[in-house]
């Protein structure tokens, strides 16, 4: 039976042109905590040489995602079903379509990412104050870097940081560092190594659209998760390497290259490691000889249908990030990366969750954006952004 790892949930017309996993078997997918609009011309810092990069399998991953959007811009859990749509999932689906626009400059594309930015600007509490997912603000953030429309990222600034700096944000009446311990509790138990993963994304995020300090927030409670990290049970805890991978990429935002060593008793891999370039060896590791990664670290006879795309994409995208700012070089494993997540596409476009699983829309946006990090960082002349994030380089 698939165990699906459900979110805790932590606003604009739209523009028109379960039970623990089994080895080899269906894995958890984790998902973030949880009138018209014009549009000008996107103010990039310089032209990319975006002509020499390979875009068909990324193209066809955008059709297939927008082909999956549903009429009100947002999307179903699962494939092919728009009964209900889900908000904390826009961001980390549609990000790999934001990031396939790049190379491409395809209105179509723009649009259908503008629509799902139109459907999360309408998520509210029920006492009217804005909403927000863990992965929301930074998709805010580049949705407005791309469109050159900041009522995206207004809306992250003053809905979620400034709220949360105030101590008013949600009926709650959260602070940063309340809201910080809010979305913990809900990544307890089995979901406890989901933690890092939950909160890399805001460090970026609020390093842009943030008050003082709150970024700094945000990298702690980075480093609090790897703490945590357990691979003791794979039964009962899961995504262990998702949630290191998070902690990799968010270091590695923060420009953290060293830290207190890490106390993980249930975790020796990351246990007594003090540092960026050491944790990224330990993820490296742990890949696979096809350059996959396996959905846990301690399966005692992990088979194929371990292999994950969802935490291979996260794999790539931290071993890229610790890259660009340290001196380690880790492109032997992140091309092999590459190569197995475009092995992994289907037909349509899509990807499944692990080979021979479901597809999983949420999985496919992550995958693209993986794959379009890595082809940005190998194809793209002059990419000198210094971020796997392809539009850090965009005013917002």
């Amino acid at each position: 039976m698939r165990k699906v790892i459900l979110t805790i949930l932590v606003g604009c017309a739209l523009v028109v042109v379960g039970l623990p996993a089994q080895a080899g078997g269906p894995h958890p997918v984790a998902q973030p905590f949880s009138g018209s609009f014009e549009f000008g011309e996107p103010s990039f810092k310089e032209e990319r040489v975006r002509t020499l990069v390979p875009t068909d399998h990324l193209v066809m991953g955008a059709e297939h995602i927008l082909d999956q959007q549903c009429h009100n811009g947002g999307f179903g859990w699962p494939h092919d079903d728009c009964s209900a749509t889900h908000h904390n999932i826009t961001g980390p689906i549609l990000l790999g379509v934001l990031n396939t626009y790049y190379f491409t400059r395809d209105a179509n594309q723009l649009v259908g990412v503008i629509n799902g930015g139109a459907f999360d600007l309408t998520y509210r509490y029920d006492n009217g104050e804005s909403r927000f997912g863990s992965h929301t603000a930074v998709f805010m953030l580049d949705l407005a870097r791309a469109s050159g429309n900041t009522t995206f990222s207004t809306f992250a600034s003053t809905g979620l940081f400034d709220e949360l700096a105030a101590g008013t944000y949600s009926p709650s009446d959260y602070d940063t560092a309340g809201w910080i311990f809010n979305i913990q509790n809900g990544r307890s138990g089995a979901l406890i190594n989901l933690r890092s993963w939950e909160f890399f994304t805001l460090i970026r995020a609020a390093r842009v659209l943030g008050q003082p300090g709150q970024d700094d927030l945000f990298e702690q409670a980075v480093l609090d998760g790897l703490a945590t990290l357990d691979n003791s049970d794979p039964d009962n805890v899961y995504s262990d390497i998702l949630g290191l991978a998070g902690a990799v990429r968010g270091l590695a935002y923060a420009r953290r290259f060293t830290f207190p060593a890490i106390s993980a008793p249930l975790h020796t891999g990351v246990d007594g490691i003090d540092n960026l370039e050491d944790l990224t060896a330990y993820l490296a590791s742990l890949q696979n000889l096809d350059g996959s990664w396996y959905w846990h670290s301690n399966l005692v006879a992990p088979a194929t249908g371990d292999e994950d795309v969802q935490t291979t994409a996260y794999a790539l995208l931290a071993l890229l990030e610790s890259d660009i700012v340290t001196a380690a070089n880790h492109q032997p494993a992140t091309e092999a990366a590459r190569d197995w997540l475009v092995s992994m596409q289907l037909p349509d476009g899509g990807f499944p969750e692990y080979p021979g699983g479901d597809e999983n829309t949420e999985v496919e946006g992550e995958a693209m954006t993986a794959m379009a990090a890595f082809d940005a960082t190998v194809f793209v002349d002059g990419y000198e952004s210094g971020t796997t994030d392809l539009w850090a380089s965009t005013a917002p």
